[in-house]
């Protein structure tokens, strides 16, 4: 018996290095919300590394140019 795609994550948060090349997958969520609230945390705990949040092949927020973004807990 064949199953489908049993979650739809359409959300990640993933680490680039400066030639565009993917290292890590931080995380994969279904919700924009909670992916923005796992995207800003990363930042707090990662802040040297390239964050991207992605949404399939569009890039949503990266980490090197949301600078005034970065959350306050």
């Amino acid at each position: 018996m064949t199953y489908g795609c049993i979650e739809d994550l359409k959300f990640a948060v993933e680490v680039f290095d400066e030639g565009g090349n993917l290292l890590e997958v931080l995380g994969r969520l279904h919700d924009l919300y909670a992916a923005r609230a796992a995207y800003g945390a990363c930042r707090l705990k990662y802040p040297t590394k390239l964050i991207y949040l992605c949404q399939g092949g569009r890039i949503l927020r990266r980490s090197d140019r949301d600078v005034s973004d970065v959350p306050t807990f």
